[in-house]
């Protein structure tokens, strides 16, 4: 019987065709998944505490807490609780804090974000998520929002876009 001898640049070939198989195998295994998502939140301040700084007329600081909801483009509904604390001069300046957005299976996500307030009450900012439970587990990703404020009935809106990857089950 004849038994062809594998030459060293065949043999090379073939550990690589090998590994690279290998390579996808283990990518593929671990994909995640990825959803763009768009929307709007709508909230409303339940209690909010603010400090004087002092240095010049109208500066202040303070923390927020806001609760509403969360309208997504696919149809989703969540309720939001923020929690957050700004430094603005006579409503222009910063903010930043945190939102958990239940759903109605139980599953929650937990975004970090910071905003700028403008004149004319509106705001623009970015966001990360933080955690996720449920179908939400292992959640990373990031997006943009801006809207309004409106100061004489406490309540306002954002506009939000955003991508989102989940671990593949």
């Amino acid at each position: 019987m004849y038994a062809p001898k594998l030459t060293k640049l065949s043999r090379k070939f073939f550990k690589e065709t090998v590994l690279l198989i290998a390579a996808c195998i283990l990518l593929s295994a671990t994909q995640a998944w990825s959803e763009t998502v768009k929307g709007r939140t709508v909230f409303h301040t339940i209690k909010k505490e603010e400090i004087e700084v002092g240095d010049v007329p109208g500066h202040v600081v303070g923390v927020i807490e806001d609760k509403g909801l969360v309208f997504y483009e696919n149809g989703d509904i969540a309720t939001m609780s923020n929690v957050y604390t700004f430094d603005n001069t006579y409503g222009i300046g910063t903010a930043q804090g945190y939102s958990i957005y239940t759903f109605e299976d139980g599953s929650t996500q937990v975004l970090k974000w910071q905003e700028k307030w403008q004149k004319s009450s509106t705001e623009e900012g970015r966001y990360t998520y933080v955690r996720g439970t449920g179908r939400f587990e292992g959640i990373k990703g990031s997006g943009s929002f801006s809207g309004k404020f409106f100061e004489s009935i406490a309540a306002g809106y954002d506009d939000f876009t955003g991508t989102y990857t989940l671990p593949k089950k």
